[in-house]
């Protein structure tokens, strides 16, 4: 089982792809591990070497039962970075990793080649919070384990995703039920970014990379309101919606996620 030690804890990783690609390393949200970008690792890994892995709280990785947060988070990932060799890399972070990647590039910028904040809250007053829809289920954990799970999902993909895709839906119950990841590591990760959310950490840092800001049209978890925002402060960043999905977008619509996500890194060559 591959694993670096890095800011003091145990990282699992996965590598795809060729090993003298460029690099782009997948920084998962909330309750998500490394197999949730599964339907992803492989068509990225034909034209760049994908660095997947888990985050302290959840699968393979170590999970001290304490406080987390963004910078700790960071740090986690640029020792994992630095354990693999790897000087820079495309850092693409979904939900809660968008925070992660943000603070990357706040604390080492050298390290970042481009940034890609995808399905990502506004890291500031200005935050779009969810949905009361949303939040009344991202809340309420209480009920039968399954049922809390399939009203997660159903929140987090764009309505009907369900009914079209039952393999997908499947796929992300029996993840999240092998996630390893006990109901207090989950609000662990959960409450991490909580304490960014009172000063402006977006007009703070201003990349001088590439950014592209990637979310679905019928996000509810990080309204594409959050993204809009991000790119008022960031008149450089592309801002791109990937339409009729929600927060899943990566596994609701991969093919378009894709040709979005090379288009943007091939386009800096």
């Amino acid at each position: 089982m591959p694993t670096v030690q890095a800011n003091d804890i145990s990282l699992y990783y996965e590598i795809y792809g060729a090993e003298h690609a460029e690099t782009l390393l997948l920084i998962n949200g909330v309750g998500q591990w490394h197999q949730a970008w599964w339907r992803n690792v492989g068509p990225l890994g034909e034209h760049l070497r994908v660095i997947t892995f888990d985050n302290r709280g959840i699968g393979s990785s170590d999970k001290p039962d304490i406080p987390y947060t963004l910078d700790m988070m960071a740090e986690d990932t640029l020792g994992l970075l630095d354990a693999l060799k790897v000087e820079r890399a495309h850092v693409l972070g979904h939900s809660l990793g968008g925070g992660i990647a943000l603070f990357m590039a706040r604390k080492a910028p050298d390290r970042i080649q481009s940034l890609i904040l995808a399905s990502t809250l506004y890291w500031g007053p200005k935050v779009a919070m969810p949905s009361e829809r949303a939040m009344q289920v991202l809340q309420d954990r209480s009920g039968d384990p399954l049922e809390l799970v399939k009203r997660g999902i159903r929140i987090a993909a764009a309505e009907g995703f369900e009914e079209h895709d039952p393999e997908g839906f499947q796929k992300l119950i029996d993840l999240r039920f092998n996630s390893q990841q006990t109901p207090n590591l989950y609000v662990r990760q959960s409450q991490a970014g909580l304490p960014y959310l009172q000063a402006d950490h977006i007009t703070d840092i201003v990349p001088d990379v590439p950014v592209l800001l990637l979310v679905g049209e019928l996000d509810e978890v990080a309204p594409p309101t959050n993204s809009e925002a991000i790119k008022a402060a960031w008149p450089h960043a592309q801002l791109i919606e990937i339409a009729g999905a929600g927060h899943l977008f990566n596994i609701e619509k991969p093919a378009e996620s894709h040709r979005v996500i090379l288009d943007f890194i091939h386009g800096q060559s």
